[in-house]
């Protein structure tokens, strides 16, 4: 049989080497975990605005993430143009790269003034109209202002719409033929009744006028004859 191996010697040789059993544990530190890295297409934090670009003959508006949510930064977002993924998705501008620095509305005219640069002007064919429309609903998005005024150089710029050209202030109503779709109609609820349509009206009641506007006016055939029989 044999005998174990005696463990004296090791002792003496650890004891040569210096180590010798610890009185307490000592803590060993452990790094915390790195932070998990974002979802790939997350969208970022930060202010939001929204430009207006182009998909086939009509304006889309997309998102942008900027420094400030005012009307300059929504500005420069526009002319930076769709991004890589939006073109390929079928968005352009119509607008040409420059610069465009826009006023400030006053309570008294709410109305902003956009400085353009001469490239601006020279947008050629129906993309004017389309370059046009997109400043002005980019700027019309922010709260207070209603139209937009295009000056080069300090002078009024002459800008095309649906009614043609005008050196004034322009808005979103100038611009209804090129501006988005409207979504469709929600869907009904399952199981909801269906909506009732309008009564008619009763015969020989007058159909509510509206505000600002005179009700039609009523031709009485036997009382014009009259009264030509009146003149003879």
């Amino acid at each position: 049989m044999r005998r174990p191996a005696s463990l004296l010697p090791v002792l003496l040789a650890l004891a040569a080497c210096g180590v010798g059993p610890q009185d307490a544990p000592e803590p060993v530190p452990i790094p915390p975990a790195p932070a998990p890295a974002p979802e790939s297409g997350a969208a970022p934090d930060g202010p939001r605005v929204t430009v207006w670009f182009v998909r086939g003959a009509r304006l889309e508006a997309a998102e942008r993430v900027t420094g400030r949510a005012d009307i300059g930064a929504a500005l420069d977002a526009l002319a930076g143009g769709p991004t890589r993924a939006e073109a390929v998705d079928g968005l352009r501008t119509a607008l040409v790269p420059q610069g465009l620095a826009p006023g400030r509305p006053t309570p008294a005219e709410p109305v902003v003034t956009v400085e353009v640069t001469r490239e601006f002007t020279e947008v050629a064919g129906d993309d004017q109209l389309l370059a046009t429309a997109q400043v002005v609903f980019t700027v019309t998005g922010f709260p207070g202002v209603q139209a937009v005024r295009v000056t080069a150089e300090g002078a009024p710029v002459e800008v095309p719409t649906d009614d043609g050209l005008t050196a004034g202030p322009v808005d979103r109503d100038d611009y209804a033929s090129v501006a988005a779709d409207e979504p469709p109609p929600p869907a009904p609820t399952p199981g909801a009744p269906p909506s009732e349509p309008p009564a008619a009206p009763t015969p020989g009641s007058t159909a509510p006028s509206t505000p600002g506007r005179r009700p039609p006016r009523r031709w009485c055939h036997g009382t014009a004859k009259r009264r030509r029989l009146t003149a003879r």
